[in-house]
This record gives structure tokens, C-alpha cells and sequence, in this order.
């Protein structure tokens, strides 16, 4: 198993270069807030899937009064290193691996994997479709390449057919180009429903058992698939059908990419009948099902939690360390104000611990 032995940041966020050693299990990160330890944070996240978690836009990423940046990571095992370096500059991304250029990113992508669990995490219960959609593709995109693929294509598509529909003009002459449209967001959203549809059986198990492990307490919780249709055949009569709607909307309003998956507390939505404690509880089970699914599959990630201390009470998070150090976790990255704070709740649950003050 891959650990992550050293990260080297040139020009990225608030740092103009600056190596860190984190040749441990547990790297527990400190300082006051505003030094950059989520900055650290990212730059490993974006070692393993050649994006931020926090910024959508690559220029974001770049100090300011600079032109781009570069991360390297060295990853290690006691038989082999790997050194993995990202640069962006100019509008250009380049990825190596082992000073060999890699051409496409599709192809490094599930190499290694992360898992972050931070503060605007909660909405992943509290917020709207798109970030649970965002939360599964995400993991079956680690989890399977072919998956990621036709997510791929199927957003490509979407885009194509969004652009056409917002044409002015009389549409219905490309109506015939709408239907190849169609058909082949239902042959890649066909793909995708089927890998939706086996996950969304399995995590509503996990996410109670992980909760159950992190509140204390067992609770009726769910989490239920809301397909656009019953089956990944339907798909082409349901484009079909809403065809008329399309274009009167000028978008594609029905599809693969309209998903949800509802949050249920004894039955009723978990983003108003649910505490605080409760949703926090809740969103941690979700990260550790994730977890689960990626570790089943030989895909032990590296843990990023950014200000776990502020998200949960001391006996949450001793009950969180407790369920970590059982789990199979390559590693796991943390911040926090203070060190000591951290110091005393990890001691009781791992032993190889390396600080680094910011």
C-alpha cells in the first residue's frame, strides 16, 4: 500500500514553495486559522484526482501575481517510489508520473485515491441534488474506470444537446439531430443507472452501521435512489417524451444528470426533521460508507479531515478515530488549531503520528 512520504507546493494558494514530509500514518497539521493548512489539505486531494475539492476554477489555485503552479508528490512503498508531478500554467495542465508525461488524465485518475471530510460537507444533507449526485458519481468514478468514462460522455453529450436547444430559431429541423442526441445519452446514462442502481442497494446498510458506530445510538436512517426512470431501458422514452418540454425550456430537463438520493429519518427528510448532531452524524457515515466501498475494492484512500474538531463533540470523534484505526486507511491527514488538542485524541488510537506546525 502507497503512502504519501513527502509533498512539495510551488506557487500554489498562499504558498511560494514549500516542502512537507509526511512519512507517517496519521499527519496531524496546526496552526492558526488563515495559514493555509486546508491549502495542504487540497494539495494532496489534488494529487490524486488532478483537481481541487475546494475551487472550481484552476486559476483559483494560483498565488496571486503568479501564472500558474506546480505539486509534487512522492509516494512510497518499502519496494518502489513514485513521483507524481501536476502543473498548470497559462490555462495548461500537465501530469507526470515518474518524469513520464501522461496523455490523458482518465488514465491516472483512480491511481490513487482520497477522501475528504470538511466543514460546507453538510450539505451534502442539507443542500440540493446536485451534491449528492456529485458525492456517487465521485465514488463510482474511484471505484471504476468505465464508469467515469461514460460519466464523461454523457456530460459531453448533455452539453451538446443543451447548445443546440438554446438556438434560436425554428428547432424543429434539428429535431432529427436531437434524437442521435438522445439516443446517446441513453446508452451512456444506461450504463450509469446500472452502476447507480447496485451501489444505492449497498450504502443504505452501511451508512447505518457507521452511524450507529458514530452516534452511539441506533436510528431508522435511509437513503433512497430516486431514479428519472424505473430501468436504464426506459431512458430513450423518457428523452423521447420530454422532447416537446426541451425545447420550450431550451434544456435538457429530464435524465441521468435530474438524480437524487433522498436522506430519510424514520421516514421523513433528513434535511428538516433531522438535529445538528444528527446531520453530522449522518454525513460522516456517508464518507465512511465510501470508504467502505473503495477499501472492498483494494482502493485504501488517503483521509483528509479539515477542521474535524469543529464538526464534532469529543465523544463523536473519539468514536471516529476509533472506527479509523480498524478500517483500512492508508493514511490520514488532519487539521486543527492546536496540536495538542490533537495530540491527546489520537494517541489512544495510533501510534505512528507526525506533526507539522504551519
Amino acid at each position: 500500500m502507497q503512502t504519501l512520504q513527502s509533498i512539495t507546493l510551488t506557487q500554489f494558494r498562499n504558498y511560494s514553495f514549500r516542502k512537507f514530509d509526511c512519512h507517517a500514518k496519521v499527519v496531524a497539521i496546526s496552526g492558526n486559522n488563515g495559514v493555509g493548512k486546508t491549502n495542504l489539505l487540497d494539495a494532496v486531494y489534488y494529487l490524486c484526482f488532478t483537481k481541487s475539492y475546494f475551487q472550481s476554477r484552476e486559476i483559483n489555485n494560483v498565488q496571486e501575481g503568479k501564472d500558474g503552479f506546480r505539486i509534487e508528490g512522492i509516494f512510497a512503498t518499502e519496494a518502489e517510489m513514485e513521483r507524481t508531478a501536476i502543473v498548470w500554467k497559462e490555462g495548461k495542465k500537465k501530469l507526470s508520473n515518474n518524469d513520464v508525461l501522461v496523455e490523458k488524465m482518465t488514465d491516472y485518475i483512480g491511481k490513487h485515491t482520497a477522501l475528504m471530510i470538511a466543514p460546507d460537507d453538510i450539505e451534502l444533507v442539507n443542500g440540493g441534488s446536485t451534491i449528492r449526485r456529485k458525492f456517487i458519481d465521485g465514488l463510482l468514478s474511484q471505484a471504476n474506470r468505465e464508469y467515469l468514462e461514460h460519466l464523461l460522455g454523457y456530460q459531453k453529450v448533455l452539453e451538446q444537446k443543451n447548445a443546440l436547444l438554446k438556438q434560436p430559431g425554428y428547432i424543429q429541423v434539428q429535431e432529427p439531430l436531437l434524437e442521435v442526441y438522445d439516443l446517446q445519452l441513453a446508452q451512456y446514462g444506461g450504463y450509469l443507472m446500472q452502476q447507480r442502481q447496485q451501489i444505492s442497494s449497498r450504502i443504505p446498510e452501511m451508512v447505518r452501521h457507521f452511524y450507529t458506530k458514530i452516534a452511539g445510538i441506533h436510528e431508522a436512517i435511509d437513503v433512497v435512489y430516486q431514479a428519472c426512470v424505473p430501468s436504464a431501458e426506459q431512458l430513450i422514452e423518457l428523452f423521447r417524451y420530454n422532447r416537446r418540454r426541451d425545447i420550450e425550456a431550451k434544456r435538457c430537463t429530464a435524465g441521468l444528470h435530474t438524480e437524487d438520493w433522498q436522506l430519510l429519518l424514520n421516514g421523513l427528510p433528513y434535511k428538516t426533521h433531522a438535529s445538528q448532531g444528527q446531520k453530522k452524524s449522518v454525513l460522516i457515515a456517508l464518507k465512511l460508507s465510501q470508504l467502505e466501498t473503495l477499501s472492498a475494492l483494494g482502493k485504501a484512500p488517503i483521509i483528509l479531515l479539515d477542521d474535524i474538531f469543529e464538526k464534532l463533540d469529543m465523544h463523536r470523534l473519539q468514536r471516529l478515530f476509533g472506527v479509523l484505526s480498524q478500517l483500512e486507511v492508508r493514511q490520514i491527514f488532519m487539521t486543527h488549531t492546536h496540536a495538542e488538542d490533537m495530540r491527546q485524541a489520537l494517541a489512544p488510537h495510533f501510534e505512528d503520528i507526525i506533526s507539522i506546525a504551519l
